[in-house]
């Protein structure tokens, strides 16, 4: 009797219970119903209008990783509005300033490029660093704007994004330019959504000449073409355009970009007084010479700045005579008329002692003065400074990091 029931018991253990069958079907309907419920696609039910302002909060690097995970998000976050709009919010909001340090390789026959961002609390960010086999980039004049850095030689023109360490060479100019000039313009015009890169060229009577010294050039030599960059997420470059309208002045190293039209500082042979300034309007494609302020001794020397999106001149003239900075905002390009802003006591800094470079921010102006950078609050009145990188670093630029792709090299 006793092996009988133990033999039942054991039956007894092993058949499965009713109620933990029926716990079974109950947590497999759950789990059917939570797998549903995951997926659901709820963020890309949004509208685009949120998603842009919850991607707009995130950082740079965030957003290249939210590229890798979905193809979706890819394409949203390179679509040129989205672009557009993250390069307009990190303008106003962050902006820093790029400095620049170049060092010739010679034995290599190339230049490295080492490009360090500072913000305006005096953080520093190492960016990019490259090694390019060009040895006149040393040399080169360089142009920051909205995002994108332009570095000109006598031969080349280079674009570089340093945010996403990407750096390539642009078209050849005119194959009938004379070599030894780099009178250019770049800039960003928001209205179209695109850069355009500004090129003057010399054509000499005989091109048996490879360089012609400046006092040989004359305007009737002189013609311009102008490079539309405007693919967002891989570089796609139209060819130069040469601009019918022929420029009455000779420029003076690059222009600056204020309100979608690009400016230049002029000269002449035998140098006048002092020479007008040159505009170019890429609405109508045409040049205007722009007269100085009558008071106007000199402007070469701190060169020109975008003011409150006004186009802002500042007197070198009185400021060597009198360490005192007068700023002069272009009211109306026809009239030639002009409106002082303000004034700016610079006793303490000396005229000598302050870089070439004057810059301006969200209502600062800023110049390097020694191993410093200074600021001036054109509200408060106020000087604040901070501590400035090495001399080798001796270019700067207003900067913020910018989607724009260029792409493979």
């Amino acid at each position: 009797m006793k092996a009988t029931r133990s033999k039942n018991l054991d039956k007894w253990k092993q058949q499965p219970k009713k109620k933990s069958n029926k716990k079974m079907k109950i947590s497999g309907k759950r789990s059917n119903e939570e797998w549903n419920y995951a997926n659901i696609d709820y963020f890309n039910k949004l509208s685009d209008d949120v998603i842009t302002f919850v991607f707009l909060r995130c950082t740079l690097k965030s957003l290249s990783m939210l590229r890798c995970t979905s193809k979706l998000w890819n394409n949203f976050i390179t679509t040129p509005s989205f672009i557009h709009s993250h390069l307009t919010q990190s303008t106003q909001n962050g902006p820093k300033l790029v400095f620049l340090q170049e060092k010739c390789l010679y034995r290599s026959n190339s230049s490295r490029l080492q490009f360090v961002s500072v913000d305006m609390d005096g953080s520093k960010e190492e960016l990019y660093t490259v090694t390019v086999p060009d040895i006149q980039l040393v040399c080169s004049v360089m142009e920051v704007s909205f995002g994108l850095v332009c570095l000109s030689t006598d031969c080349r023109l280079y674009l570089c994004n340093p945010a996403l360490q990407q750096l390539c060479e642009l078209p050849e100019y005119s194959v009938s330019s004379t070599p030894g000039y780099r009178h250019f313009g770049f800039g960003y015009l928001p209205s179209r959504k695109e850069y355009k890169v500004v090129h003057f060229f010399y054509t000499t009577p005989t091109m048996t000449k490879r360089y012609c010294y400046p006092g040989m050039l004359r305007v009737s030599h002189l013609k311009c073409e102008v490079l539309t960059i405007n693919k967002f997420g891989g570089v796609s470059f139209n060819r130069w355009k040469e601009i019918a309208d022929r420029s009455p002045c000779l420029p003076l190293s690059q222009g600056l970009l204020v309100n979608e039209c690009m400016y230049w500082c002029t000269y002449s042979f035998p140098r006048l007084l002092i020479n007008p300034i040159l505009s170019f309007d890429f609405e109508s494609e045409k040049f205007l010479v722009i007269s100085p302020p009558s008071s106007f001794e000199d402007y070469v020397g701190l060169s020109m700045m975008d003011l409150k999106g006004m186009f802002c001149l500042p007197d070198v003239g009185r400021l060597r005579k009198s360490s005192i900075l007068d700023l002069w905002i272009l009211k109306d390009k026809k009239s030639c008329s002009w409106v002082k802003e303000c004034s700016i006591r610079l006793i303490d800094f000396g005229y000598n002692n302050i870089k070439s470079a004057c810059k301006s921010c969200n209502e600062e102006i800023i110049f390097r003065h020694l191993d410093k950078v200074v600021f001036y609050d054109l509200k408060k009145k106020s000087f604040r400074e901070m501590e400035a990188l090495s001399p080798s670093y001796n270019r700067y630029g207003i900067y913020s990091k910018s989607l724009f792709s260029l792409g493979t090299i």
